[in-house]
């Protein structure tokens, strides 16, 4: 039967009230807190009422991962639940992640019991005291956009209603609530009134149609005309609209991380240049924290520049100096409609502008795919392998739906993609170990879909390897997994290098802090839990190798390649 109106306890009204406001899965690490939840879950079976499913991750940095995963592939929010203060913070690092790249999730937390005695979920276990914290969200208030204690007697349908609502409103980003054990194991009283058929979070709120009408102004008054962006494409309908701009209007776009472009598209210029900073007569930068660094590269300081975005300023970091001509806030996807729109009346009697510049991006296009194939072609034979060699190599294996997670894995600007939702990679928070269960997130969302984990071995042993590959197991979520296995941590090198160029660091065997040898032998951590590993070192193996995997991935097992590239030592696992 269908008891969804039927609730006993808080904590059934809680698994309820996710259900009803359409949470299809919360990814959890219980704890001595989870009492209440735990017998809601087996009530509900009992029952057949309507809750989420519930998945065990043994780490909160994976299951924090393929929250994140899961709405990059989907667009749907997911829930996390941990234990209480130790919980929160091992999830701490994946919600930063989540927070810089504006991933709505709710990370809930049972909190240790209040009361020492007189109730059955009174605190019985010395831990209890330890756990004990004067403010359980401060560790992790600045990273989220909401957070909050449930007290007795509050209704716990209109706490979760505000919660979801608030993460999944533009800016989205991370809501955090705190459950504390007696009082889920209450009577669920008055839940509060149920929710109204609508869509979680406000409505978009559109740009204003006097700051599209600066920005067209500038733009028509030019040739060179640069778009930067990295958040443009995150959903289908953004996808379109930056093509169609660029298209209609014949406007490059170079994009500083994701997909926001079909690779084959004539206006897609791959990463910022300094050349094309400094070309750009106008610059539009949609939706992009980073969109060029201050301390190198730069545009002209006589170039206009447009910033356009939920929010163009960034305003949840604290220092961020890039000047604007025109800031335009509201929904991107939006802004960039209207955008073609004003254009499309502004530069009617100008279609020989608008085809001298298609002219002149097709020959740097051209340019730039010449200087891709050399590379490629001069690495091919490099041993250890290059990584530009293995992202050539994942394009001519993987389908043309695939979804590669690329945690510093290949250099991101050598994939190839013709479609929306079809990477992300490195969070902007710099919090390794996303690229795991990212790629169990993305699978989970879709699962028709081909996933390929491409990480650094730093950042797949910063993943919870063991972790994730148990859940990918337990779940039937079967990926590929590949490891750029350089053995050091190639970040710190080249940021030390940049600071003192010719210093004691540059001139030591081995730079300080950096090697990360004996390396292990990360093949076998895959076969521990069911899995295939495969070690690979000569380039010319490579293509089979992919080739190999991906048919296992297929075939329901979850695979991982270990690939010795450039800078690895040889042997030394």
């Amino acid at each position: 039967m269908d008891a969804t109106n039927i609730t006993q306890t808080v904590a059934d009204g809680y698994l309820q009230a996710l259900a009803r406001r359409g949470i299809k899965y919360v990814f959890a690490n219980s704890g001595t807190d989870f009492g209440p939840i735990i017998e809601a879950i087996a009530r509900a079976k009992e029952t057949g009422t309507r809750i989420p499913e519930f998945m065990i991750v043994p780490h909160e940095n994976v299951a924090i991962s393929m929250a994140n995963g899961y709405f990059e592939t989907c667009g749907e929010m997911a829930a996390v639940m941990v234990h209480v203060t130790v919980g929160t913070a091992n999830a701490l690092c994946g919600l930063m992640n989540a927070s810089r790249e504006n991933i709505p999730v709710l990370l809930a937390a049972g909190r240790t019991p209040i009361t020492e005695s007189g109730f059955p979920t009174s605190r019985n276990g010395t831990v209890h005291w330890g756990q004990e914290s004067y403010d359980q969200g401060s560790m992790l208030r600045e990273y989220v956009k909401w957070d909050y204690e449930l007290r007795a007697g509050q209704p716990i349908d209109t706490v979760v209603g505000r919660a979801l609502d608030i993460a999944m409103s533009d800016p989205k980003g991370p809501v955090y609530l705190t459950l504390p054990r007696e009082v889920l194991a209450n009577d669920a009283g008055n839940v509060g009134p149920m929710p109204r058929n609508r869509p979680l979070g406000m409505e978009l709120t559109m740009p204003s149609a006097e700051a599209i009408e600066k920005a067209a102004t500038l733009i028509a008054a030019t040739d060179k005309v640069l778009i930067i962006t990295s958040r443009a494409g995150r959903t289908p309908q953004g996808f379109k609209a930056l093509a169609d701009l660029a298209e209609t209007h014949a406007i490059p776009v170079t994009q500083t991380t994701g997909v926001n472009l079909p690779s084959s598209h004539p206006m897609s210029l791959g990463a910022p240049s300094k050349a094309l900073l400094e070309w750009a007569d106008v610059i539009v930068v949609i939706d992009t924290l980073v969109p060029w660094m201050p301390s190198g590269a730069r545009p002209r300081p006589e170039t206009k520049l447009i910033h356009l975005g939920n929010d163009p300023m960034f305003t949840r970091i604290p220092f961020r100096g890039y000047e604007s001509d025109v800031l335009i806030p509201g929904d991107t996807t939006g802004a960039m409609r209207m955008l073609n729109d004003a254009l499309q009346v502004k530069l009617k009697a100008k279609g020989q502008a608008a085809d001298k510049r298609r002219g002149m991006v097709a020959e740097m296009r051209e340019k730039a795919r010449a200087r891709q194939a050399k590379m490629i072609q001069d690495v091919k034979s490099s041993r250890p392998i290059h990584p530009i060699w293995l992202a050539h190599c994942i394009n001519q294996v993987k389908d043309k739906s695939a979804i590669v997670v690329n945690e510093l894995g290949v250099p991101a600007s050598f994939l190839e993609f013709e479609s929306s939702n079809s990477t992300f990679g490195a969070s902007g928070a710099g919090g390794l170990g996303r690229g795991l269960g990212g790629a169990l997130g993305a699978k989970l969302a879709a699962p028709e879909r081909q996933v390929i984990a491409s990480v650094g071995d730093g950042a797949y042993m910063f993943g919870c390897p063991i972790a994730a590959h148990f859940v990918g197991r337990a779940q039937n979520l079967p990926t590929l997994t590949i490891v750029s296995n350089n053995a050091e941590w190639v970040a710190v090198r080249e940021a030390t290098l940049r600071v003192s160029p010719s210093g004691a660091a540059s001139r030591a065997n081995v730079m300080p802090l950096t090697s990360l040898t004996p390396s292990p032998d990360f093949e076998k951590a895959v076969e521990s839990c069911g899995g295939i590993g495969e070690r690979i070192e000569d380039p010319e193996k490579l293509i089979p190798a992919l080739e190999r995997a991906l048919k296992h991935v297929a075939d329901g097992k979850q695979v991982l390649l270990n690939v010795i590239t450039e800078g690895a030592r040889v042997g030394a696992g």
